[in-house]
């Protein structure tokens, strides 16, 4: 039983239907017959709307990858794919969710976005690590534990294997709820990282204090933040691949947050000169087009079986990929 961040019972109800046997000698046996095939036939329907509304949605998965110095990088695990994740959500989930308020529309999402992705992820080996980041800016809230205990619980996914990625304005709440939330995660080895990290107006004494306090793993750095915007770019001829002012710059800013004893993880990187970044500045852990491209639950189950020499095999997923 994997271990959760509060102790929360769940229960699941289960439904059995009973088919009745048709009566014989009757006068209107074929009527009888002819009625059986049409509830065989609502029944056989009805099984196959609830499979397909049961199916988990398609999900797509950046591998997570440890930057060697030798070149050579080894897979931890993966992380969903967020770019292509709103290309799945049904149409009429956006028009019900218009009703509700932002922070309710951010906690649920979350929630289905956790569940399907711990669900997918049950089968992995027991060292691949998953990797979520959340959209809710206030997350993680005083009530998170407890709806991340019932999606663990659910999917049978230890938390230990866990490791999810909060906004700065989440991890900026300065109250014991906050506190106690992210220590009772790390405390059972999940790993908490600050998303976003220089795309918006960022604070070096927050990192202080997270890090000083335990709270806090590493933050994850979008290398796209390096490539120069149409924008501020001047001069004739073309832009080069790479800002050197932002190059400048965030080395810096990512040498404050080692010295912190935070890890760096870098994503985003799409070509040879943003791993190249990577490497100098120090990541410990990257993912990108140019490691590898966004791939399916099954292709990402392959990769894992292949690096840990189980031998290659298809496996049925219970997703609405098609395979």
């Amino acid at each position: 039983m994997a271990a959760t961040p509060q102790g929360l019972h769940v229960g699941q109800a289960v439904r059995v239907d009973g088919l009745s046997e048709l009566p014989e000698g009757k006068p209107d046996y074929a009527a009888s017959m002819a009625e059986c095939s049409a509830g065989m036939f609502a029944t056989t329907l009805r099984s196959r709307r609830a499979r397909q509304k049961s199916a988990l949605p398609p999900l797509r998965w950046l591998p997570r990858f440890v930057l060697g110095r030798s070149g050579t990088d080894k897979v931890i695990g993966a992380q969903v794919d967020m770019s292509q994740l709103w290309l799945s959500v049904p149409r009429r989930t956006l028009r019900k969710s218009r009703r509700k308020s932002l922070g309710q529309q951010q906690r649920e999402f979350d929630s289905d976005l956790l569940g399907n992705a711990c669900s997918q992820a049950a089968t992995w080996p027991d060292a691949m690590r998953l990797m979520v980041s959340l959209e809710d800016d206030q997350a993680p809230d005083g009530d998170f534990n407890g709806r991340l205990n019932t999606v663990l619980q659910n999917s049978d996914f230890p938390v230990s294997r866990l490791d999810l990625v909060f906004q700065e304005s989440g991890l900026a709440q300065d109250d014991k709820e906050t506190c106690y939330t992210l220590s009772a995660l790390r405390d059972q080895g999940c790993q908490i990282f600050l998303g976003g990290f220089g795309s918006a107006p960022s604070s070096l004494s927050l990192l202080r204090e997270r890090a000083v306090g335990g709270l806090l793993d590493g933050v994850q750095f979008d290398a796209s933040l390096l490539t120069p915007s149409d924008m501020t770019w001047q001069q004739s001829g073309e832009a080069p691949l790479l800002d050197e002012g932002s190059m400048l710059f965030y080395r810096a800013a990512l040498e404050a947050v080692k010295a912190l004893g935070l890890k760096v993880r870098g994503i985003g990187l799409d070509f040879p000169d943003l791993l190249a970044f990577a490497q100098k500045v120090g990541c410990v852990e990257a993912s990108g087009a140019v490691l590898a491209a966004p791939e399916t639950t099954a292709q990402i189950n392959e990769r894992f079986e292949e690096n840990a020499g189980r031998p290659r095999r298809r496996r049925m997923a219970r997703t609405a990929e098609g395979l």
